[in-house]
């Protein structure tokens, strides 16, 4: 059993030397994801059958994938069927297909904000960023060392139009200005210290202190969190007496309550980043030297430390 343990522990130990985070001058961007789908988009619709359809994407889209759209195609369980039938929201696509391009001019903006994180925290490090059209299932996350962001949602503008994938509203969907603050926020999750994701006050401090930190960069939100904030504001403390309630309950039982939670009606989405933010905000502004808070913020494993340094109660 012991030889069975030290042999687990090996192999992460090689996993996680084999991530090779970048300074903001050497992280790359990576966008032939985003043109290839362009070339493979206009080639399908030239096609009425299914199979040729699904054929071409297997071949020159799947087929192509850059190492960030292959994590997401084992990640998400994406098929060349599945993704046939998504991009048949023709209406969809060729609103947003100006703004996907878009991209790549705005790479120097993205890397200046990332030198504002190393200004403010120089022992900084950065993944690559591939963007890539997948199927919904994520704005941004990073695995495996890489950062993957799925540009069609993330490409919301006025012109914006749908008549299947979103054909209840735009919910869930960033604009594109808020394509910046994403790219920031999932960096800092790079540089945080993990604590136990699985536990209610963890979890808001994780996904909250990347907030705070993309806010001091960017002095914004994406939108789809802009009013769960404005609510938030609103009702601080009733929020925060809720909070405190639901830390003695099983996670599993209440995450949904406060986070990943979009396709319910009946609360704002995600009002657990709301209360990690005010936290991590309280203890940063009472803090004196503000780059020793900033590196105490992104290294503290034990969530209640910092929530008790913080001294934080619902904004009494």
């Amino acid at each position: 059993m012991k030889s069975k343990i030290s042999l687990i522990a090996f192999f992460i130990l090689i996993t996680s030397c084999s991530i090779q985070y970048k300074t903001s001058e050497s992280f790359k961007m990576n966008f032939n994801n985003v043109d290839n789908f362009w070339k493979v988009y206009d080639k399908t619709n030239l096609e009425n059958s299914d199979d040729e359809r699904i054929k071409i994407i297997e071949e020159e889209y799947f087929g192509q994938a850059s190492n960030g759209l292959k994590i997401l195609i084992k990640l998400d369980k994406l098929t060349p069927s599945s993704f046939n039938n998504f991009i048949k929201d023709t209406l969809f696509f060729n609103s947003i297909r100006e703004t996907t391009l878009k991209i790549k001019e705005d790479s120097s903006k993205i890397r200046n904000h990332i030198k504002s994180v190393e200004k403010l925290y120089p022992k900084a490090r950065f993944s690559d960023v591939y963007f890539v059209i997948g199927q919904n299932f994520h704005g941004g996350t990073v695995r495996n060392g890489k950062m993957i962001i799925e540009v069609q949602k993330n490409a919301k503008t006025e012109k914006t139009k749908s008549e299947i994938i979103y054909n209840n509203g735009f919910k869930g969907m960033n604009d594109y200005n808020s394509l910046i603050p994403l790219v920031i926020h999932e960096q800092i999750h790079i540089l945080q210290k993990k604590g136990n994701s699985n536990e209610l006050l963890s979890a808001a401090i994780s996904e909250g202190g990347a907030d705070f930190v993309m806010f001091l960069v960017t002095n914004q939100f994406p939108s789809f969190i802009r009013t769960t904030y404005e609510y938030g504001e609103k009702n601080e403390f009733k929020l925060w007496k809720k909070f405190q309630q639901d830390l003695e309950k099983d996670y599993n039982s209440i995450r949904k309550d406060w986070f990943y939670n979009y396709r319910r009606k009946d609360i704002h989405p995600d009002l657990g980043y709301f209360i990690g933010f005010k936290i991590c905000e309280k203890f940063y502004n009472e803090s004196t030297n503000k780059k020793e808070a900033l590196e105490f913020l992104l290294n503290i494993a034990n969530s209640k430390e910092l929530l008790e340094k913080s001294k934080y109660n619902g904004g009494k």
